[in-house]
């Protein structure tokens, strides 16, 4: 038979998922695995969402719905984002997404050309590099680094800009380090999309997770006081040339009902996003918009205690990292990441990297069936030349209990 399509030979994957089936086996071995390998919430969605999505079910609204996405909806969203970013937004600025991977698709696929250049951040979110690559574009990774909060370095970006760049994709709260770009970043970066005329692709589906003072803007939307990370929308002259993705998967733990949105004041490219829509999906389930739409039109004051609790776990347990021999963990600002620094713990185990301390971690404890799973750097894009040292990503979305189980199983591991 005739070969496939060369270009998806060009297409990555979701490298977390495709740990699962790994996991799943040694669980069917009879193996006590603690996950801190997914970024799940570990709450449910609300009792507001669930009635709604229930009675619009009883409803029988399983039919066609706007490829848009519900008016209502888009109108919630753009009063949250308006409140959040600073920007005055319409519901027309507004598509409604299965979730946050389109965003990032969709954005690929109308502003790049084969050839010409995309920034993105690594480690990052792999699906970046995997839609780059795939439409033949050239990827332009830039580093991450530890010593700055993992953010990256402006002088770094400055040298990587060309006549050829067309698309900056930045991530704060990042995936998979939690590090978070300030104000000063953003109003560089800015300055910098002006004058080499580069859009922006913002992918802010942690931006509620954040935590501290520090950097963080303090928005008001429904009564509530809703802590926020900073967007390079908010900056002047750039919520036309700046596309976010949001969703309602983090903050509202909706991770399975996949409901995301792509908003920009740039009416052009959001009338090509909606033929993108109409073309690949051409509309979502009404029970599941309006479940998200209640989540946003109700008071927040349950969300933002799931947040708290973020922070509550993320004191616990970065800590307790730190007292573990070879391991040095920073504290993030955003998201519900760690990104924990393992060099010398491998070294100590005799590891080569951080992808055998991912699969020794899995299983290290024979005798009593016991491991633990986390992720590691290869899971999150091309490893650089530059890159020196090792890290895992965990998760602590998850319950304290289990999370303090999980770092009290990777000591026992690394210092036996």
């Amino acid at each position: 038979m005739k070969p496939f399509a060369t270009a998806f030979g060009r297409i990555g994957t979701e490298n977390a998922f495709a740990v699962g089936p790994e996991i799943s086996g040694w669980v069917k071995r009879g193996y006590d695995i603690v996950r801190m390998n997914i970024g799940e919430p570990g709450c449910n969605i609300t009792n507001a969402s669930m009635l709604s999505a229930i009675a619009s079910f009883r409803r029988h609204e399983t039919h066609y719905t706007p490829s848009q996405g519900l008016e209502s909806l888009r109108r919630e969203i753009a009063q949250y984002m308006s409140a959040s970013r600073f920007v005055k937004y319409e519901a027309d600025d507004v598509v409604a997404t299965p979730g946050g991977k389109p965003v990032i698709a969709g954005t690929i696929f109308i502003l790049v050309n084969p050839g010409e250049e995309v920034i993105y951040p690594t480690p990052g979110y792999p699906i970046y590099e995997s839609m780059v690559d795939y439409i033949g574009a050239k990827g332009v990774p830039i580093e991450l680094k530890e010593k700055k909060g993992f953010r990256f370095d402006i002088e770094d970006l400055k040298k990587l800009i060309s006549k050829k760049t067309k698309l900056l994709i930045l991530n704060s709260p990042s995936n998979p380090t939690g590090g978070v770009l300030e104000e000063e970043d953003m109003r560089e970066i800015a300055l910098l999309a002006k004058k080499y005329d580069f859009y922006i692709l913002s992918d802010e589906c942690y931006s509620r997770l954040a935590f501290g003072k520090e950097g963080i803007k303090t928005a008001h939307f429904k009564g509530n006081k809703l802590p926020v990370t900073p967007s390079i929308a908010s900056q002047k002259d750039m919520a036309k040339r700046t596309v976010i993705l949001d969703a309602f998967s983090k903050t509202y733990a909706m991770t399975g009902l996949r409901v995301g949105y792509a908003i920009s004041k740039n009416k052009q490219f959001m009338s090509k996003f909606l033929t993108f829509a109409i073309n690949i999906w051409s509309c979502l389930p009404q029970p599941l918009m309006l479940c998200a739409e209640a989540s946003l039109g109700k008071d927040q004051r349950e969300t933002q205690k799931e947040v708290a609790s973020y922070l509550e776990k993320r004191d616990v347990v970065v800590p307790a990292l730190n007292k573990i021999k070879g391991i040095r963990c920073r504290s993030p600002k955003g998201s519900f990441y760690l990104f924990p620094n393992v060099t010398k713990a491998c070294r100590n185990l005799g590891l080569r990297n951080a992808e055998e301390m991912r699969k020794y971690l899995l299983t290290y404890d024979k005798k009593n069936k016991k491991g633990v799973a986390v992720l590691s750097r290869i899971h999150f894009g091309k490893r650089l030349p530059s890159e020196k040292e090792e890290y895992i990503r965990i998760s602590f979305a998850g319950s304290l209990e289990s999370l303090t189980e999980g770092v009290k199983r990777i000591k026992e591991a690394v210092e036996k």
